[in-house]
């Protein structure tokens, strides 16, 4: 399994280029490493961009949080994941929203900032299937997708931090 990139690695922040061909045999094997690292990185992860493992590309895979526990007497046997292949933000909400954001590549995964993104958005990209898809997504989703296309611009949550006291880890946290 491909070790995730830190922060000071260059492919992080250069933007990543579109996927020409879903079916190509690589692009498949790169989202099946991405989908194996998340299953492993599942209680401390909600999603990952190809260039964390060191592929230039635009893949995103975002948890879907939005369908996890909306009813908290059910319990869910499975995390739901979204490969993004090629996502693009096509509207954004002029209403902000605040959430706690870390990232595997900064820290290994421990160190967390408040950020403030639109609330809701809507994003287009193309499926595992090969299908162009649009969904929308608010609050806690919204800020995974917008934090994994940033991934995909060469943007690190960091930028978003006005000042650095203003991280702390898991630990200071608790």
């Amino acid at each position: 399994m491909r070790k995730i990139l830190q922060y000071g690695s260059p492919i992080l922040e250069r933007p990543s280029i579109d996927v020409e061909d879903i079916n190509d045999i690589k692009v498949q094997k790169i989202i099946n490493e991405m989908l194996k690292i998340l299953q492993v990185e599942a209680e401390r992860s909600a999603g990952l961009s190809a260039p964390q493992i060191g592929e230039s590309l635009n893949i995103a895979v975002c948890r879907r949080t939005d369908l996890e526990n909306a009813d908290l007497n059910t319990k869910l046997s499975a995390i739901d994941w979204e490969v993004m292949v090629n996502p693009k933000i096509v509207s954004k909400s002029k209403l902000k929203s605040i959430h706690w954001e870390g990232c595997l590549s900064v820290n290994d995964g421990d160190l967390f900032g408040k950020v403030q993104r639109s609330k809701e958005i809507e994003v287009e990209y193309i499926d595992i299937m090969g299908k162009v898809k649009k969904i929308g997504a608010s609050d806690f989703f919204s800020h995974v997708v917008q934090h994994e296309v940033d991934h995909l611009k060469g943007i690190l949550f960091l930028k978003y931090i006005k000042d650095p006291t203003d991280l702390y880890t898991s630990d200071e946290l608790e």
